[in-house]
């Protein structure tokens, strides 16, 4: 709780803002070379706190279920977010340390485009989650109140 209000509700603005602002950075920094050494530090940064994010929603959303009840259809997407979140994070991190230790040697090494290529991936499953997450949870709060307008 911050201020009587319940926890859930803040971070997870945090989350829907920070997992899909930190995929685009990565993407540019690991697609469009001159954009590398300004996208990826502040991507692959952007994507920690992203996860971070995502466990605290994930563990405030728990104990708020316990105080209103579970919504059936936000529940199950809470791990599934914060899975994809934080393993997008690691790889984000990764694959900036590797590029950037790979580019003072040589550039483009087949190892640093597969980390760069699974990175990709791993930012579409963690923005593709995160979205679901979010739409779900907006339903659950505000589907009944549109239902009654």
């Amino acid at each position: 709780m911050i201020l009587d209000l319940p926890l859930h509700p803040l971070i997870v603005h945090a989350v829907v803002i920070l997992v899909p602002l930190s995929a685009v950075l990565v993407l540019l920094a690991v697609l469009v070379p001159p954009l590398r050494r300004s996208c990826a530090p502040v991507g692959a940064v952007l994507a920690v706190v992203g996860a971070i994010s995502a466990l605290v929603a994930e563990r405030s959303g728990r104990a708020l279920a316990e105080t209103v009840g579970v919504p059936a259809d936000h529940e199950p997407w809470g791990t599934p977010t914060l899975i994809a979140s934080a393993v997008f994070a690691v790889l984000a991190v990764v694959w900036h340390l590797v590029q950037r230790r790979a580019g003072r040697r040589r550039r483009g090494s087949p190892a640093v485009r597969v980390l760069g290529a699974l990175t990709v991936l791993a930012a579409l499953a963690a923005v593709g989650l995160t979205l679901i997450s979010g739409h779900t949870g907006a339903e659950a709060v505000w589907g009944s109140i549109r239902n009654m307008l």
